[in-house]
């Protein structure tokens, strides 16, 4: 969906979207050059405010227990130079919190000393600490108009953030630097190489930042363009026409939707935007059910071996995702070993003082490590191999989405990927899992879902025209009463007029009202209407965890299966 600025905003910058992100590079590298903090807070006054697009934006530096606001660019004066007791404002609250304040009424919210606001023109505002793993300062963004910021103002406004502190951070790396003695070449080499890596960091970081906004944009619209496409060929495939050419046509356009659907959950997660489901998992269990399935992979010519250490705590995963990881890992593993060879998974805990990968949070971790004895990798490969993209494959083999897509599911479950690899000598990849804090969860065989016997009256509600009605049909297919709606706003109206559906299936981006309030507002005042929420991807994430979702695109029979969730719910 666009995003949605305020007015006022807009004008003040006169910035597009892909505009505020080029400013947003150029900060970035004025940054990653920055010396002191003077120049990092001018930094951020010069370009903050025109890549956020606000209406004034003002930083706030930590002076023991006080916020001093040191340096401001705004529409009309706030509070430069002024200090207040950092338990009385919002950039304090930010600080001592360490997350980010998001104010759309400044009237309403308590943390909000309104008296120092009554005389500005702020209205609303989003407040972001800067310094890791202690905030040090602070960020605001302020505007004129109450509302909340768009999901892209936030994302630079925290992306900005963060670049600040991994400034300060090289801030801190090169004063060690510097204090140390000039003489002493080792040393200073050892500083200059941590330096080099913080710098790499931050690039990658920054890369994927950008690069996952993208892939989020691109995946929603993406499918909801795939989303009437299968919706319609499952309809042709269900119905049986009799044409056995018609139906051979719309089998082979299935698949191919199948795999541009599969595609995309690999973009989201290599870019670590896809939606998870994460519980407590026993490894040894899960590599004993799949050692059938990995041995049927990698084929009777590579023997294959699982060392599962016992007494494993259960680990906190998306199980799906983490066997498609380590299904992508043994396929790899086949592939570099043409000739034969084995395949080793190994899971054991890390010995005391083993080298952890970089960025890898503090806790307690499992490692898991599919390793082979195939043609191995060299420098040039190894340090690619998680690029997007990047294969060593023949057209047609691969996507080279496979190593990307579990280093970014790593990253999404806190854990660490490790690569280890020599020309001729084989391949190790090692995922880093997080210790989960319960036990592992019995699973529970999910019933068979059959159709709604008497399935009653339906509201659709899509702002996407090809996406409601592919919808809507499904459900006539299924017996349904179907009535459709563009927005949160026309389905309200509907209600209000005397419509009364026993389903709603609602899109959750849409302009005005999302998905997720309109669905809170049901369960108020309509609490016997079952609610279902599609999503194409953005936002799914702020839906209430007890409403029923389906991910567009999605077949009937998945929709089916929703339905009854969403029904069940309010029956019970």
């Amino acid at each position: 969906m666009p995003t949605v600025l305020r007015a006022g905003a807009d004008e003040a910058t006169g910035l597009s979207v892909a505009e505020r992100w080029t400013h947003f590079g150029d900060a970035v590298e004025q940054l990653s050059s920055a010396r002191t903090m003077d120049a990092v807070v001018a930094i951020l006054r010069r370009n903050a405010r025109r890549i956020v697009g606000a209406d004034g934006i003002a930083v706030v530096l930590r002076d023991d227990d006080k916020c001093h606001y040191v340096a401001e660019d705004a529409k009309a004066p706030l509070w430069a130079g002024q200090k207040f007791p950092a338990e009385t404002c919002v950039s304090g609250w930010a600080m001592i919190h360490n997350e980010t304040a998001i104010i759309p009424d400044v009237e309403r919210d308590p943390r909000v000393p309104f008296e120092a606001y009554r005389p500005t023109f702020v209205r609303s505002m989003a407040m972001v600490p800067i310094g890791r793993p202690d905030p040090v300062a602070a960020m605001g963004a302020y505007w004129s108009e109450t509302g909340d910021p768009s999901d892209n103002e936030i994302a630079l406004l925290e992306a900005l953030a963060r670049s600040a502190s991994t400034a300060i951070e090289n801030m801190r790396l090169i004063g060690s630097l510097e204090a140390l003695n000039a003489n002493l070449g080792e040393r200073v080499a050892e500083r200059t190489a941590e330096l080099e890596k913080a710098q790499e960091i931050l690039r990658q970081t920054q890369k994927m930042e950008v690069i996952g906004q993208l892939t989020g944009n691109v995946a929603h619209d993406f499918n909801n363009l795939l989303s009437p496409i299968m919706a319609s060929l499952d309809l042709i495939l269900m119905r049986s026409t009799g044409d056995e050419r018609l139906q051979r046509s719309a089998t082979v356009a299935m698949d191919a939707a199948e795999r541009a659907k599969t595609l995309i959950q690999r973009l989201l997660a290599f870019a670590r935007r896809q939606p998870l489901s994460t519980k407590a998992v026993g490894l040894d269990q899960l590599t004993e059910n799949m050692s059938s399935l990995l041995a049927s992979t990698v084929g009777q010519r590579i023997e294959l071996r699982i060392d599962c250490a016992s007494g494993l705590p259960p680990v906190r995963i998306d199980e799906h995702q983490l066997e498609m990881a380590i299904l992508n890992l043994a396929v790899n593993a086949r592939d570099a070993m043409a000739d034969g060879g084995a395949l080793t998974l190994s899971v054991r805990l890390p010995g005391l003082g083993e080298t952890r990968p970089a960025n890898l949070p503090a806790g307690d971790f499992v490692r898991l490590a599919v390793s082979d004895t195939g043609t191995g990798m060299d420098a040039h490969t190894l340090k690619n191999a998680i690029e997007p993209f990047f294969s060593t494959k023949t057209s047609g083999q691969g996507t080279g989405l496979g190593l990307s897509m579990v280093h970014g599911l790593m990253g999404q479950l806190g854990g660490g990927l490790e690569l280890h690899s020599l020309p001729g000598k084989g391949t190790e990849v090692a995922m880093w899992l997080p210790v989960a804090k319960v036990v592992p969860e019995t699973p529970v065989a999910e019933p068979e879902v059959e159709a709604e016997k008497s399935p009653g009256r339906v509201l659709v509600v899509d702002d996407e025209a090809i996406v409601r009605s592919a919808t809507a049909e499904m459900l006539e297919d299924l017996g349904y009463k179907v009535v459709q709606a563009e927005n949160a706003r026309q389905a309200l109206d509907l209600i209000d007029e005397g419509f009364a559906p026993t389903l709603v299936v609602t899109d959750h981006i849409m302009p005005g009202m999302t998905g997720a309030e309109f669905a809170l507002r049901l369960r108020v005042e309509h609490p016997d209407t079952a609610i279902l929420i599609i999503s194409g991807y953005q936002g799914i994430d702020l839906i209430a965890p007890d409403i029923v979702r389906l991910s567009k695109p999605f077949r009937q029979i998945h929709l089916v299966a929703s339905i009854a969730a969403a029904r069940d719910q309010v029956a019970a």
